[in-house]
């Protein structure tokens, strides 16, 4: 939650809505099935003024010699960029694509499928259908490594899958073993065998460790970090400090205004791109917040003082400076070089490393590379969606295309305007024509349609079901086209 001065109090309580939401998700939200875009982004809890820069790299890129087909009429089998190789990932990417691959089978391997909503209550659906735990939760959402936060009317609690409180697990490759302590109003720090390795003696804890650091404010009241042995290694003189993920920790620093036009627009982001996704799927959007990224060393890659700077992700982020927008890296190096860019709606594959902009003078979305910056899609179309799954969907007029991203080929076209639900990781997803839906295959094949208007609201598969709503209640559906549990919940969240 974004803390703001005393004066900002209402605009501190607005934002704290909007944080309780992204732990508690509207899933009352309401809309016809969508496109999204997969967005991994790292989150961070809690936060940062400094001399920072970035630097230019030695690449050069240009985006005026564009070598690709554009799809004729018939579009099939047209090649639209070459095979990106992706045996050349960065290291957070490959760390983001075994953590997200390790955590999406874990409810489903213990027999959870779904949250559900009945009489105003949250509760727990098995992979068979049946009812694992009774809706009897205020609140209810998934935490991770198949632990849930509850809140049961007045208490908030970690339970598992059968209502049981535990302690949610802390990863040992984040702290070492090492933790902190506290004794006299102090706080030192123990090994993983208990043994004081420093005594204590600082005045607040401001992150745990996270790769070997952490952030403290020391006996004098400076904000620095240490290494697990207690050392100064650097200090951190910002207003907020986050832990490190992946080398890099983010801070910000306050504001003396608040902008309620960034508020409206983070407002009016939340109502849009709320779907039931389990979280894997996030608007790309500026959220106003001041921010900036140091290395291990507490080098400044990204600068806070920037006009705009996105939250991070696992190839780097936009920034936004004087007008003109730019990508960078995570070694603070231009990878996509400043223009008079706006980021597509929320377009963007961390997965495979891609970014959908528009051209602020044609009005077009082009497609780029974030592994070196090159234009791989001219500024020509007016939708394009990551679809995952190795999926793009891109439209132009009336005329749609659904395009394997490893090959460029065109590998289905319509001669009419579709939206397509995302496959994530499936094989399948759904497509809305007018107000008939259809279940389609990665080729773009129609598997099962729809009774036209028995659907009004439907979510990506997984595990091999969606989530469909019909008439004012919720089911689940396979790939088939057949229920496993006929629509009769107020809400449901596939896991």
């Amino acid at each position: 939650m974004i803390q703001r001065r005393n004066k900002t109090l209402i605009a501190a309580i607005i934002m704290a809505c909007i944080s309780g939401g992204m732990l508690f998700p509207a899933y009352g939200a309401e809309r016809p099935a969508e496109s999204y875009t997969r967005m991994h982004r790292e989150s961070s809890s809690s936060t940062v003024t400094v001399e920072e820069t970035h630097e230019k790299s030695n690449r050069t890129t240009t985006h005026s010699d564009i070598s690709v087909q554009t799809p004729s009429a018939s579009g099939m089998g047209a090649v639209l960029f070459p095979y990106m190789a992706k045996n050349k990932l960065p290291a957070p990417v490959q760390s983001l694509r075994k953590t997200v691959r390790s955590e999406y089978n874990v409810n489903y391997e213990q027999g959870v499928l779904a949250l559900y909503k009945e009489n105003g209550k949250w509760g727990l659906l098995g992979t068979d259908g049946a009812v694992l735990l009774p809706a009897s939760y205020k609140k209810l959402s998934y935490a991770g490594q198949g632990v849930f936060l509850s809140v049961k009317g007045n208490k908030t609690a970690y339970i598992d899958k059968t209502g049981t409180a535990v302690t949610l697990p802390v990863s040992e490759n984040e702290s070492g073993g090492s933790v902190f302590f506290q004794e006299k109003g102090r706080y030192g720090i123990r090994d993983a065998n208990g043994i004081v390795v420093s005594e204590p003696v600082y005045k607040e804890i401001l992150t745990p460790f996270s790769e070997g650091i952490a952030f403290v404010r020391d006996e004098n009241g400076r904000k620095i970090a240490i290494d697990r042995s207690g050392k100064e290694l650097f200090a951190v003189p910002y207003d907020r400090i986050f832990p490190y993920h992946d080398g890099l920790a983010e801070y910000q620093r306050k504001i003396n205004h608040f902008n309620w036009g960034l508020l409206a627009g983070a407002l009016v982001g939340s109502a849009v791109n709320r779907g039931y996704y389990g979280g894997e799927i996030e608007p790309l959007t500026y959220d106003g917040v001041k921010r900036g990224y140091i290395d291990r060393t507490g080098r400044i890659v990204i600068d806070s003082r920037l006009d705009e700077v996105y939250p991070m992700t696992a190839w780097g982020t936009f920034v936004k400076d004087k007008g003109l927008l730019a990508f960078i890296g995570r070694d603070g190096k231009y990878i996509i070089e400043p223009g008079r860019y706006e980021v597509g709606p929320g377009m963007m594959d961390d997965w495979n490393g891609m970014v959908s902009l528009k051209d602020k003078e044609s009005g077009g979305l082009g497609v780029f590379s974030l592994s070196d910056g090159r234009q791989i899609l001219p500024f020509q179309y007016e939708k394009v969606d990551f679809l995952g799954a190795d999926r793009m969907f891109l439209q132009r007029g009336n005329q749609c295309f659904l395009v394997n991203q490893e090959t460029g080929q065109v590998v289905h076209y319509w001669q009419e305007t579709v939206k397509i639900v995302p496959y994530l990781a499936e094989p399948y997803a759904w497509c809305q024509i007018g107000k008939k839906y259809e279940i389609i295959d990665a080729e773009g094949k129609t598997v099962y349609t729809a009774p036209e208007g028995g659907i009004k609201v439907v979510s990506s598969f997984r595990h091999g079901v969606s989530a469909v709503k019909s008439g004012d209640v919720w089911g689940i559906m396979n790939s088939k086209g057949e229920w496993l549990i006929r629509p009769q919940y107020k809400e449901i969240e596939i896991l």
